[in-house]
């Protein structure tokens, strides 16, 4: 036999499923009014006319495209729809009971008079019985057109025979297996109902046929080996077989046990174990007691500040994009892709304030069709990427509700992703089924949680737990010291941002896993400082982890590590000791020992090296050893460099005081070359200006490669990509910029200003080009579409 499920408030579900299999299979009654004829003949004709034989292919969500093809009906086959979606509410889990219950009832309130369910049936929407998996979301129009086409042919059985299958439940299950798929919706996707038909054979024969959904659960259940003594009678029955396999683990479990029980799912889904350890590290983590402090509490505060954000908007308050930006926090968007969103709601408030009405809208729509719509208007040449843009709107989600809408990060869905064995999403998708592929694994985490008594309250919760575990391993769930213990960080969304390759990356960052120090160097406009700052953001996932400085010739160590700065107090100037960059970045990244933190020295070459460094020369080469620092007190213990602490410098090597860097510090880091003249370097400008829209100037890649040749007995003085790298770039800026920087800066380098004008003319370089058969779609550089972009997943 099958078995209930037992867990609080289940058997509310099954007095709902039995009110609906009096008025619906044994008579043509309603749940939400009885005695009216709601689920008779006629009304499920008019339901079959306008739903089933014309599915609705257009643009929206479910509940849009629903509403269009309603339009015209009668009062009854508006409140039929609504009990058809109440029905296949009631198994899922995954939606809380109000959501249901709205959604329920704004399809009643187009049919009025009736606009409300009676409480009791809306009591019977909360909790569910199970998990359901993102399918009974994206595929629901097929599940409630599935309920509908099985009671209008269950209509066409004599009164004794659908009386007889009520009270038999392996021929019940025949029929309703039998049931052709004629209708043109489910036509489109003829097995995309299964789950509901499973939800539906349990409901109605809960003591006989398993709560699972899931047919290939059943199916692991069925084949397990372990299981195989138990089936006696031999069938293809899948149902069958596990019914013999409960009576005989009845024998020795009691009749209360359920195959989704920690000790009795080890037997049938090797997946599980993998779900095991990864929850033993969960519940490790939740039991020191931190959450609200480590997660929650700021992630709340986000929300709350979004919230107003959001009222502001829905209102065309005044302030509304201040409130936007103020709300936004680095410690979920990376600084510089909000920095680039920011910018856009002042660039083009209008489109930003259309968009954010679309996701924000107080009207009841699933989350993806939020998404696309938001997305639709948030330009890819503003932010690129579905994975980043996703991270993005994630936040802004935040502000519709954080505990159900938790922010999305990529590099730590893929890496719990792969620890679970959940899978990850299809290489193509995009923004929307990101993010639904992420909130089904945390669903699942939460369910997989629950059957190990291991409570997370909402999404929010397993989001929290998920990122904070990220690094676990069976040693030890949160110590990082070992490289190998950190998970890798997917640089392909980082590819995406930069136009950078996948491998140039990935080599920085083993350099960086390697000694932790590196100099990014090259000529002016390469990219180096913002590289460095978007790879350093990217891998400590937070700006506050990352300490930026610049040096220069009146930088002194003083400034840099420790010294004693003047200060005004009472009138009077004193002179206190303070600490500079490199010992706060220091303090942070002890504080934090299982996080990467970076400290970003921009034009490193600048400085006196030799005296801003001082004892750091030494502890640069050996990280294991402590020295005592000059300003240091006799009772501070002596100081080193914390083993997470990386250091990322770029120097200009159009700048003469390059002679400055003497062969100490040089064997102390790696050095990086970011050369225009050679790959990956060379073909940022071609693959922004394509990834842009603006194939239209790609004769400026051209030009500038045309140029470079020219210089080629001068690599430092070559022309880098990122003077042209501008949103609102076009003809008249290309001018421009060629003739107040670019001439300028070669000029600087020749010491002849008339010749140099001359030779390097943009319209000279450019009739060059055009002679020489360059064009827009030419490999010379050597790029090939491997090159461009990483996985569009990330």
């Amino acid at each position: 036999m099958g078995s209930r499920k037992t867990h609080e408030g289940a058997e509310r579900v099954y007095v709902a499923a039995s009110k609906w299999i009096d008025c619906a299979l044994r008579n043509d009654g309603s749940l939400f009014t009885p005695g009216k004829p709601t689920w008779s003949r006629d009304g499920l004709a008019e339901l079959r006319d306008r739903y089933l034989e014309r599915p609705n292919v257009g643009e929206g969500n479910f509940y849009e495209k629903l509403q269009a093809q309603l339009v015209g009906c009668s009062a009854e086959a508006y409140q039929l729809m609504a009990e058809a979606l109440y029905v296949h509410f009631l198994y899922m889990t995954s939606m809380r009971g109000d959501t249901k219950k709205r959604q329920v009832e704004l399809v009643l309130g187009w049919g009025a008079p009736l606009s409300s369910i009676h409480s009791d049936l809306a009591h019977g929407l909360s909790p569910g019985l199970g998990g359901t998996g993102q399918r009974f979301f994206s595929d629901r129009p097929y599940h409630v057109g599935f309920i509908i086409e099985f009671v209008d042919q269950w209509k066409n059985l004599e009164q004794d025979e659908s009386n007889r299958l009520l009270d038999d439940p392996w021929a019940f299950k025949d029929f309703v297996s039998g049931i052709d798929s004629r209708a043109e919706l489910l036509k489109e996707k003829p097995t995309a109902h299964r789950a509901q038909l499973q939800a539906l054979i349990h409901l109605i024969f809960p003591d006989t046929f398993e709560g699972i959904v899931s047919v290939g659960d059943k199916e692991k259940i069925a084949k397990a080996p372990s299981y195989a003594s138990y089936i006696i009678d031999l069938t293809d029955d899948t149902d069958q077989k596990i019914a013999q396999i409960r009576a005989g683990l009845e024998r020795k479990l009691g009749q209360d046990f359920d195959f989704y029980n920690r000790g009795v799912r080890f037997e049938w889904d090797s997946a599980f174990r993998n779900w095991d350890e990864y929850i033993k590290h969960a519940k490790e983590y939740i039991d020191r007691g931190t959450l609200e402090t480590d997660e929650i509490g700021y992630k709340k505060n986000i929300a709350q500040r979004l919230e107003a954000a959001r009222d502001a908007v829905l209102n065309n308050a005044e302030e509304w994009a201040e409130m936007v930006k103020s709300g936004m926090s680095g410690n979920i968007v990376y600084p510089v892709q909000q920095a680039k969103f920011r910018d856009w709601l002042d660039s083009s408030s209008r489109d930003a304030h259309r968009a954010l009405e679309a996701l924000w809208t107080p009207v009841e729509i699933n989350v993806a069709s939020r998404i696309r719509e938001f997305c639709k208007q948030f330009p890819n040449t503003e932010v690129s990427g579905p994975g980043t843009r996703m991270n993005i709107t994630s936040q802004l989600l935040m502000g519709v509700d954080v505990e159900m809408y938790p922010p999305f990060k990529i590099t730590a869905l893929n890496n719990a992703y792969d620890r679970t064995g959940y899978g990850r999403p299809e290489s193509r998708a995009d923004e929307a089924a990101l993010y639904i592929h992420a909130l089904g694994f945390l669903d699942r985490f939460t369910d997989e949680a629950r059957q190990r008594d291991v409570e997370l309250r909402h999404r929010l919760d397993a989001q929290s737990v998920m990122w904070q575990i990220q690094g676990a391993t069976s040693d030890d769930p949160f110590e990082e010291d070992d490289p190998e213990d950190v998970p890798e960080q997917d640089l392909a969304q980082l590819v995406e941002e930069t136009y950078l390759t996948l491998e140039f990356l990935e080599n920085i960052q083993t350099l960086l896993d390697d000694k932790k120090q590196v100099i990014f160097q090259g000529p002016p406009g390469t990219g180096k400082t913002y590289v460095a700052q978007a790879l350093a953001e990217f891998l400590t996932e937070s700006q506050h982890r990352v300490t930026l400085v610049q040096f220069h010739p009146s930088y002194a160590y003083e400034d840099f590590v420790r010294g004693f700065r003047p200060k005004q107090v009472n009138d009077q100037l004193v002179y206190e000791l303070k600490d500079g960059p490199l010992l706060l970045a220091a303090e942070r990244a002890r504080s934090e020992p299982a996080a990467k933190h970076f400290l970003v020295i921009d034009e490193i070459n600048r400085g006196n090296l030799a005296k801003v460094f001082g004892e750091l020369y030494f502890l640069l080469e050996y990280r294991e050893k402590s020295v005592k620092l000059q300003y240091m007190r006799d009772d501070e213990p002596d100081f080193d460099l914390p083993k997470n602490l990386y250091i990322i410098g770029t120097m200009n090597t159009a700048d003469r005081s390059i002679a400055l860097v003497d062969l100490a510090l040089r064997r102390r880091f790696y050095f990086v070359e970011f050369h225009p003249d050679e790959e990956p370097v060379k073909g940022v400008l071609r693959r922004w200006l394509e990834t842009n829209g603006k194939s239209d100037l790609m004769w400026v890649a051209d030009v500038v490669e045309r140029a470079n040749q020219l210089l080629e007995e001068d690599r430092h003085a070559a022309i880098g990509p990122s003077y042209f790298m501008k949103p609102d770039l076009d003809e008249t800026m290309v001018e421009r910029i060629w003739k107040h920087s670019v001439l300028p800066y070669i000029e600087e380098r020749r010491f002849g200003g008339e010749e140099v004008s001359g030779e390097f003319g943009l319209e000279k370089l450019r009739a060059e080009t055009r002679s020489s058969g360059a064009s827009a779609g030419s490999d010379r550089d050597g790029t090939n579409e491997n090159d461009i972009a990483g996985d569009a997943s990330d």
